[in-house]
């Protein structure tokens, strides 16, 4: 961005930045905020209908994508120039006329159990353990049959509560926000061997409006252009093989998918997963590619496997108790 660009972010017109309410995703916001310093920038809050609706699955009222869909309409009114949004909670379908303009340096992509037990093993016969997640259902029923998963959504400190109260023996939750958050009580993080995460789990996306049309041409540029200047390539670089993995699958996160990307200099070992939503049937494969083949890689693994499922049904969500 030139210098005269940087005139058009003033503390009377900052670039406005739209997130979600909660404690968690307003770190993330400021964290967006700092590294666009020095360039003015502002934080603008929305509750989502996912935020609200919390008695029900995400599943049951349009899956994770509700958190994204919200901001995307905030900022295509024209009330904020670009959205944060948590990795995990990306659709592949992005709303027309944006796109995503920078993906953060990752944070710790893994999984971690909460609670007084240190493992998944050392969990006892029975136990109710709360997640939101079809895939972390899943893989739970996969590896412990006799483990209960049971719906638990709201704030990270809600679901500590629910925690604490004793409605649950234990619950999964991101290592990431966990991190930024500051929470370390009880928390043992999964490695990937027993659960591989989510698609683009533990990074940061912000999403801008294209500069299509003649509207606001020069502003939307100028946006473009800063938020540009804060992408981390070897994120990005994972975090677009992985959505490359869950576009080829369903598009959407409501569905047990799990994907992994990690890059070594000019190489990317690409893990990726599906499930049948009770556990009992699972499908992975993990590849080593240059950094220029992941995203065909990625596709070709999501066709192979789902091959080898027999079809997309094979991942049908059920409900979770």
């Amino acid at each position: 961005m030139s210098s005269s660009d940087n005139h058009l972010f003033s503390d009377h017109a900052p670039l406005v930045l739209a997130s979600r309410v909660s404690p968690l995703a307003c770190i993330q916001a400021e964290e967006v905020k700092a590294r666009l310093a020095p360039i003015t920038a502002s934080i603008a809050t929305f509750s989502t209908r996912g935020d609200e609706v919390l008695d029900r699955p995400l599943a049951d009222i349009g899956g994770k994508g509700l958190f994204v869909k919200y901001l995307e309409q905030v900022m295509l009114e024209g009330k904020a120039d670009a959205a944060v949004h948590s990795g995990k909670d990306m659709e592949a379908i992005l709303a027309s006329g944006t796109e995503l303009a920078a993906i953060l340096p990752r944070a710790d992509r893994r999984d971690a159990l909460v609670g007084a037990y240190g493992s998944l093993d050392d969990l006892p016969q029975g136990a109710v353990i709360g997640t939101a997640s079809a895939r972390r259902a899943a893989l739970l029923r996969a590896r412990r049959p006799d483990i209960t998963p049971k719906l638990l959504r709201g704030s990270v400190n809600s679901r500590l509560n629910a925690l604490k109260n004793g409605q649950y023996d234990a619950i999964i939750l991101a290592m990431a926000g966990l991190n930024r958050l500051g929470i370390t009580d009880d928390v043992h993080p999964l490695a990937e061997e027993a659960m591989l995460p989510s698609a683009a789990q533990g990074a940061i996306i912000v999403q801008a409006k294209s500069t299509d049309g003649e509207i606001d041409t020069i502003r939307r540029q100028a946006v473009l252009d800063a938020i540009h200047g804060i992408n981390d390539a070897v994120t990005a670089s994972e975090v677009m093989a992985e959505r490359a993995f869950l576009a080829s699958l369903d598009g959407s996160c409501r569905s047990p998918i799990a994907a992994s990307a990690t890059r070594v200099d000019d190489q990317i070992r690409f893990c990726g997963q599906i499930c049948s939503p009770d556990g009992q049937k699972h499908f992975a494969d993990t590849v080593t590619v240059a950094v220029g083949d992941a995203i065909d890689a990625a596709q070709d693994m999501a066709s192979r496997l789902l091959e080898r499922a027999g079809g997309r049904s094979f991942m049908t969500i059920e409900d979770m108790a």
